[in-house]
């Protein structure tokens, strides 16, 4: 969840600067849908209108903090690949209102150019209280 996060103080959130790396933004073409996208729509076909997407919520949060709860699932090709990964957030607006997500992510991997893409991505998340999250924040799976 790196790149994800932000702390009260950080720079604002731009996609292309923090997740570039990890999605295809020279071909953006894919398959990206999150069921707890901010807007208008959860589905999209662009990761370069998809990551943006995200700038506005998180520019608006003092800070948007996350732990992981399942990951290690991965089927690897030589040039393709598939994850799955659980993970829990914390999202705490600039006017103190809190919301707390359980989430699961599969995500389809493009090798492009010797490195590895995003260019699927299926998001789940529902909301839950905050309390119940408090101990994971912070926590990766150990490899």
């Amino acid at each position: 969840m790196k790149g994800w996060e932000r702390r009260e103080g950080d720079p604002k959130f731009n996609f292309v600067e923090k997740m570039g790396k990890y999605y295809d933004v020279e071909e953006p073409g894919g398959v990206f849908w999150d069921n707890f996208a901010p807007g208008d729509t959860q589905l999209f076909t662009d990761a370069s209108v998809y990551g943006p997407n995200w700038e506005g919520l998180q520019n608006a949060a003092r800070s948007v903090l996350h732990g992981m709860t399942d990951g290690h699932h991965a089927v690897v090709g030589e040039t393709v690949a598939s994850s799955a990964v659980g993970f829990v957030g914390r999202l705490e607006r600039l006017d103190g209102t809190v919301v707390a997500f359980d989430a699961r992510s599969q995500i389809g991997w493009a090798c492009v150019n010797g490195a590895w893409k995003i260019k699927q991505e299926l998001n789940y998340a529902w909301v839950v209280e905050p309390e119940t999250i408090e101990k994971t924040l912070g926590k990766m799976i150990a490899q």
